[in-house]
């Protein structure tokens, strides 16, 4: 029997996905430290998630950020699997490009002039807008990136459901500001990605069922 997705991507006229076989990311346990005993250096910096139950708890921002390209070589491997795809979401090397651009990003303070998050933990599949000087020092939660002035990434950790691990969500932007990957990591459950297209995105879902994650377009626009 064929699905009702598969069956809707026909109609569409958009490719049916394969799933993409784990891993997503290649998370390590280095990116979890006690920020009490670290201090910033080499350009990394540190965010804290854990309150008054796990004092100190923190996550690296430069080893998340090195975790989260990883997701990038995986999405690209997995384009070469599924075609039609890329053609679909953007331009050819469009996450390639954004790579580059998230490699050279530097910690900063500044953040979006307007709220931007999907929820109390993760980021939105849209743009972030204009970031904007605070003048005040950054937050110990949440942080951008900037390449010249402009975003090349942002990172939140909040707490998982054990307040002593965390999670974490990363959006990856391009050269124009434009969101083209999230990840969301939950130490204390299931890991998920979006890549974010010009008209439509696709949603990677953990499935235990087959072992992987589920690639499902969304938000798709004429």
């Amino acid at each position: 029997m064929v699905s009702s997705f598969v069956l809707l991507s026909l109609l569409s006229g958009l490719p049916a996905l394969k799933p993409l076989q784990p891993p997503l990311a290649l998370f390590s346990a280095e990116l979890l430290v006690d920020s009490k005993l670290m201090s910033p250096q080499n350009g990394d910096d540190f965010l804290v998630y854990g309150g008054e139950q796990c004092p100190g708890r923190g996550v690296s921002i430069m080893r998340s950020m090195g975790g989260a390209l990883t997701t990038i070589e995986r999405v690209q491997a997995w384009f070469k699997e599924n075609p039609g795809a890329e053609a679909a979401l953007f331009k050819k090397d469009t996450l390639a490009q954004a790579m580059r651009h998230v490699s050279a990003g530097v910690p900063s303070s500044w953040v979006p002039c307007k709220p931007w998050a999907a929820n109390e933990w993760q980021f939105a599949p849209t743009d972030p807008g204009r970031l904007c000087d605070p003048k005040k020092p950054p937050s110990p939660t949440e942080r951008y990136l900037l390449v010249k002035g402009r975003a090349s990434s942002a990172i939140q950790v909040r707490p998982a459901a054990d307040p002593c691990m965390p999670r974490v969500s990363i959006a990856l932007f391009d050269q124009k500001g434009k969101t083209r990957l999230l990840v969301h990591a939950d130490f204390g459950g299931a890991m998920s990605a979006t890549v974010v297209g010009d008209k439509c995105r696709v949603d990677f879902t953990y499935d235990p069922s087959v072992e992987a994650f589920r690639a499902d377009w969304k938000a798709c626009k004429g």
